[in-house]
């Protein structure tokens, strides 16, 4: 079962990214919206944190001496000394996310970045679709279709937006958004906070000559514009992030605060029901073809493929949980970095190069019970032998939806 927490940062937000930083006149700035590790460690922290004895214990040890703990937490590696085997615990799901006041926390609404199969341009959203022509992909194969933007004239698409519940719904369908309904501004979300740091000798306790920094943070919930006299509204009287968690019945109160960030700034979260959008199985099962949306990056086996798709007899061909499919199309950025930090081991994770969320892939020729694939996509995108912890902290997770 998925829990849904509202995470709402009560300071400015810093997310580390995964460029070379330290040298004078250097300018720091992370993702946004982060990855979903940010959120697994932060929520583990604050479980072993209400347990003071058992921290102590994982911080000589690597486990907690508690049953539920360590199945959240993870459980030493005799050989590595690493918290390396996570149990039930898991991110299952992390947006961006607002409400209003008048309303509470349960009001809390999702809001979701593009993804590589849409842009938004002057007159409204604009879709990626498959085109009948040879698209040579990273391997030096070929797939049949090429990924075309389709629009009525020649424009500059539009950046610092976001798309809403109703606009994320009718894009999962197949479906345009409504450009008056779907179009969520970042600023209306959070806006770019940059900081000025001095480097500092941490032997000598003195000031590094020449050694001048920036780094850029994120202040959710922003104040109202006070320039004008009748400023417009704000959609969100408070903005954060919608997160789902699985395994951590029961370690958590409803309500708390999280360490969350670059020096560890502070993070209100509060406990709310919520039932995302459900995929459209029907479109699915009568089209018999559809697509994977990465919600989450994607750390792949074979680099820019989902696990379960080979290529066989000249054709890319997914065969998963009783269902088979061919891939025939993908839209996928340039690949991004995705490493860490080991609080346990106090060293960096390893590098990794994954698939960007919001990467798209178009599969038809579906065989077998729609349902078993729905089920392959919900628990993630992983192999038979899943990295179980990169999979604890909510790495390929992906979204069904529709082809039409």
């Amino acid at each position: 079962m998925t829990r849904f927490y509202f995470v709402e940062p009560v300071d400015s937000l810093f997310v580390r990214g995964n460029l070379a930083f330290g040298d004078a006149g250097e300018h720091g700035s992370g993702p946004m919206p982060p990855p979903p590790s940010l959120f697994a460690g932060a929520f583990r922290s604050a479980i072993l944190g209400r347990h003071p004895e058992a921290m102590a214990q994982f911080v000589r040890q690597g486990v907690a001496g508690d049953a539920r703990l360590d199945a959240a937490l993870g459980t030493l590696n005799p050989k590595t000394g690493e918290v390396a085997k996570p149990g039930d615990f898991r991110v299952a799901w992390v947006t961006l996310a607002g409400h209003k006041t008048a309303q509470g926390v349960e009001a809390v609404t999702p809001v979701f970045a593009l993804p590589a199969d849409l842009l938004k341009l002057t007159d409204g959203f604009a879709p990626l679709k498959p085109l009948a022509a040879p698209s040579l992909v990273a391997d030096g194969r070929k797939l049949p279709y090429v990924a075309v933007l389709h629009t009525q004239k020649q424009t500059k698409p539009e950046g610092g937006v976001y798309l809403s519940l109703t606009g994320w719904q009718s894009h999962l369908a197949g479906q345009p958004p409504d450009p008056a309904t779907s179009a969520v501004k970042a600023g209306d979300l959070h806006t770019r906070d940059p900081r000025l740091g001095i480097g500092l000798n941490g032997g000598a306790g003195t000031v590094e000559s020449g050694l001048i920094y920036t780094t850029e943070g994120h202040a959710f919930s922003p104040a109202a514009d006070p320039a004008g006299a009748n400023p417009p509204p704000r959609p969100f009287a408070a903005t954060g992030f919608l997160v789902g968690l699985q395994g951590a019945d029961g370690l958590l109160p409803e309500t708390g605060f999280l360490r969350l960030g670059g020096d560890g700034r502070g993070a209100r979260y509060q406990r709310l029901d919520y039932r995302p959008p459900k995929p459209p199985l029907d479109t699915i099962a009568a089209n018999r073809r559809f697509r994977l949306i990465l919600a989450m990056p994607g750390l792949f086996a074979d680099g820019w493929l989902p696990p379960g798709v080979q290529h066989s007899d000249g054709h890319y061909l997914l065969r998963i949980a009783g269902c088979t499919a061919r891939l025939v199309c993908a839209a996928v950025p340039r690949r991004e970095i995705v490493s860490g930090w080991n609080l346990f081991t106090w060293h960096p994770k390893d590098a990794q190069r994954a698939a960007p969320a919001g990467s798209v892939y178009w599969f038809e020729d579906l065989q077998g019970p729609i349902d078993k694939l729905a089920s392959w996509v919900t628990d993630g995108l992983w192999g038979e032998n899943p990295d179980s912890q990169r999979r604890a902290e909510g790495f390929n997770l992906a979204w069904l939806a529709a082809w039409v």
